[in-house]
């Protein structure tokens, strides 16, 4: 499976990318909504794990510019430390498929993608 992670921080991406890397999964990072609207056009995502709090544009400004692409049909999980009560709903209800609180827990971080797999049938 390959995944890109959207995070502003080159250390949250880094800590994303070895917990992925570990479960096995084919990574790619970048830094901003901007890069991950122009690297979805040329790579095939199976997951896109999306930072919420970008400068410039945020993971859900983000988020709505890649569904209104022709065809756009990746599940993207939300990546956010915003872990007030109601925040898991706020999100999902934009259309996340899910979401994990920063910083990531490598348990609920397996149970998302173990979910996605077979909803996916991959």
């Amino acid at each position: 499976m390959k995944v890109l992670v959207v995070d502003d921080s080159q250390i949250n991406l880094r800590v994303a990318q070895k917990l992925l890397e570990f479960e096995g999964l084919n990574v790619d990072t970048v830094l901003s909504g901007k890069e991950c609207l122009e690297k979805v056009k040329t790579e095939k995502y199976d997951i896109i794990f999306m930072d919420i709090m970008m400068p410039e544009m945020d993971g859900v400004e983000t988020f709505k510019k890649l569904q209104e692409q022709e065809g756009f049909n990746i599940p993207v999980v939300c990546l956010t430390a915003d872990a007030e009560t109601g925040s898991r709903d706020k999100y999902l209800s934009v259309g996340f498929c899910d979401y994990i609180p920063k910083p990531i827990n490598k348990n609920d971080l397996h149970i998302i993608i173990e979910k996605i797999k077979i909803d996916k049938n991959l």
